[in-house]
């Protein structure tokens, strides 16, 4: 093969590799969690609509979604809310998650313990959590998800190579 026709040919496989790479990114599976068992969803009144985190500059809102047929949905506009879990300040484990898009949670990984969320409900009421742990997990880790008998909320978004991990912060209600 000639050096032109090679060169053409890489070309080609970087377009393809990088074709393959946008799609992975935007794609909802990426911040699913595997083999994960929901129950139904929690009708409420109030609903979180607005995320902060003062420290790394994020204010987002925040959208419902929910797992259909072990398919996650997910939102490229703000994080996504599992409406399964607990309302944010409610008993239990309240799920959020989104990109690592820059203008999404991208700098959730720089997040540190002892630092503060705010979730806006739809009801004006705010509530505050503090950061108690960080960690790296496998998608097949979902023990992170788990009810719990606090009021917590656990946000994540992907990280590692090709988004093959989730970066995880639990948080406590004040």
């Amino acid at each position: 093969m000639t050096l032109p026709k090679a060169l053409i040919l890489l070309g080609f496989l970087f377009l393809f590799f990088g074709f393959y790479l946008v799609t992975q990114r935007y794609s909802p599976k990426t911040l699913e969690f595997k083999n994960l068992e929901v129950k139904n969803s929690i009708q409420a009144d109030v609903r979180p609509v607005r995320i902060a985190i003062p420290s790394l500059g994020i204010e987002v809102p925040i959208y419902p979604s929910s797992i259909n047929n072990g398919k996650w949905e997910s939102t490229t506009k703000g994080v996504s809310y599992l409406s399964s879990s607990p309302v944010p300040g409610e008993t239990g484990n309240s799920i959020l998650y989104g990109h690592n898009f820059s203008t999404l949670l991208g700098s959730l990984p720089k997040i540190k313990p002892g630092e503060k969320i705010e979730i806006t409900l739809s009801s004006g009421e705010k509530k505050v959590f503090t950061v108690r742990y960080t960690s790296i997990v496998d998608p097949t880790q979902t023990h992170i998800l788990n009810q719990t008998e606090d009021s917590r909320i656990t946000i994540y978004t992907c990280t590692g190579f090709l988004d093959s991990k989730r970066f995880v912060a639990t948080a406590l209600a004040n």
